[in-house]
Parts: structure tokens; C-alpha cells; sequence
């Protein structure tokens, strides 16, 4: 019996496919390959590869097409690694792919009969979405021009894609109605063996304060501590909350580790 190839491609491999690249490798009747950007961390269990870009994006390239030169020289690097893999034998039947950062964008040339699901993570609005939603940050016309150019990338990947997924409905309404139709969506979920309730949780802090389950505890995470991220509303919000429940715990992990105060 033939095994069922599938190819999983991801700027920082594995990123969100970490859980199915895992269950598809138990899978006898299943070989599935990596393939990330060369910092992406890779992860055991799984043969992956690296791409490379030959270039950084050009210092003249019009700002609104920076992105797009991006994903071009993101396409190319991924194009010559399926080269080397068809040249050695491995074509998929399957390649599940984020292709954001334009990964997917030539894929079509060297692999024209694999079936392609991509990752719809995110379609650019200038309203109603992470541009323009807070007054305080007006953004002005130049910058919903080079937001609107972005999803000239995003249109292409629609158009490739076999099918999709999203794991919100949200995130799926974020697209054009016309390709709505193609995207199922499936929630990321949680590892509940690992994230659940423990009544005896506690957390050591990088100074020495411990926390245990039970306090009254307000944590705020993200990526970056920045307005993009709500930040500014939740500093300004903490004096009525503390004012409000003195004895309340709070906790700030961000880019650059962690930071509490009570």
C-alpha cells in the first residue's frame, strides 16, 4: 500500500501544524515532511528542511510593495528547496501550508497535481480590524493605501489554494465573500492535559514572588507590549482595578519577560 505524502510548509515550522505534523507521524500510511524558514525551530519526530531567501528586500522598493518583494524572494528560497525534493524523488500528495509570508506563491509551478490547504490566518481591512480600530491612532490615507496593497498577496494564495482553514469565524468573515466558501473553520484547540485547572498551581517569578492557584491574579501576554496590542487601555485601566480589589496580583509577560506589581 502507498503512503499517503504530505508536506507541511510553515515560515517558523511548525508553528500552528505542531499537533498534526505529530499525529501524522505515527501514522504508517502517512510520510509527512517539514519545511520552515532556516530560524525556524524545526521539532523532533519529524524530517524537515530549510529554506533561505538569496536577499533582504531591496532599501528602494516602494513601501507599499515591500511585503509583496518579500513574499517573492520567500516563494523563490521554498521553490528551490521543492526542486531539490522532486528532483529526489518526494512528491506530495498534500501540502498544508501558512502561506502569509508567501511561501506557497510558485508552488503550483513545480507541483501542479498536489492538493494545497492553506492556513487563513489573517485578510487586511482598513477598518474593523488591527488598522483604524482605536481613535486615538487615526491612520491616515498613506498608510490604508499600503495596507490595502498588502492583500495583493493574500488574493493570489485564495486563488492557489484548493481549499482552507481559519480557526475563528471571525477570522474567516475577515475574507472576501467570494472566497468564503472554501475556508472551513477549525478552531487551533487546547491541550487540556497539559493546560487545565490545578488547585496546586503555583508560578515563581523571576524576582521571587510566588503566586498560587486561588489569588486574585490579572495577567496581560502578548508579543509586544505596544497600543497594537491593547496595552496603552490596559495600563490606564489598572489604577480603577487595583483601587477596586487591592489585593489583586498583576502580571505583565511581554517580548521582554516578565514584570509584577500588586
Amino acid at each position: 500500500m502507498s503512503r499517503l505524502r504530505v508536506l507541511i510548509l510553515h515560515q517558523n515550522f511548525p508553528g500552528q501544524f505542531r499537533h498534526i505534523a505529530l499525529h501524522l507521524a505515527t501514522r504508517p500510511d502517512v510520510e509527512v515532511v517539514g519545511l520552515g524558514h532556516e530560524t525556524a525551530p524545526g521539532m523532533d519526530g519529524v524530517r524537515w528542511f530549510k529554506y533561505k531567501r538569496h536577499r533582504q528586500v531591496a532599501s528602494t522598493a516602494h513601501p507599499y510593495t515591500k511585503q509583496m518583494e518579500s513574499a517573492v524572494l520567500h516563494g523563490q528560497a521554498v521553490a528551490r528547496v521543492l526542486i531539490r525534493l522532486k528532483q529526489q524523488g518526494f512528491t506530495p500528495d498534500v501540502v498544508l501550508a501558512h502561506p502569509g509570508w508567501g511561501e506557497t506563491l510558485y508552488l503550483r509551478e513545480i507541483f501542479p497535481d498536489t492538493r494545497l490547504i492553506h492556513f487563513c490566518e489573517w485578510y487586511y481591512s482598513t477598518q474593523d480590524a488591527d488598522v483604524g480600530f482605536d481613535p486615538e491612532f487615526p491612520v491616515e490615507l498613506d498608510g490604508r493605501l499600503r495596507v490595502t496593497t498588502w492583500n495583493a498577496l493574500h488574493l493570489l494564495n485564495l486563488e492557489h489554494c484548493d481549499h482552507a482553514i481559519s480557526p475563528t469565524f471571525w477570522q474567516k468573515n475577515r475574507h472576501p465573500e467570494t472566497y468564503q466558501p472554501r475556508i472551513d473553520v477549525i478552531h487551533e484547540g487546547v491541550d487540556t492535559e497539559n493546560l487545565g485547572p490545578d488547585p496546586q498551581a503555583q508560578l515563581v517569578l523571576p524576582h521571587g514572588t510566588v503566586l498560587s492557584a486561588g489569588q486574585p491574579i490579572v495577567t496581560y501576554v502578548a508579543r509586544n507590549l505596544e497600543p497594537y496590542r491593547g496595552f496603552h487601555i490596559f495600563m490606564r485601566a489598572l489604577p480603577k482595578l487595583l483601587e477596586a480589589h487591592p489585593t489583586c496580583q498583576v502580571v505583565i509577560v511581554g517580548g521582554d519577560g516578565v514584570s509584577y506589581g500588586s
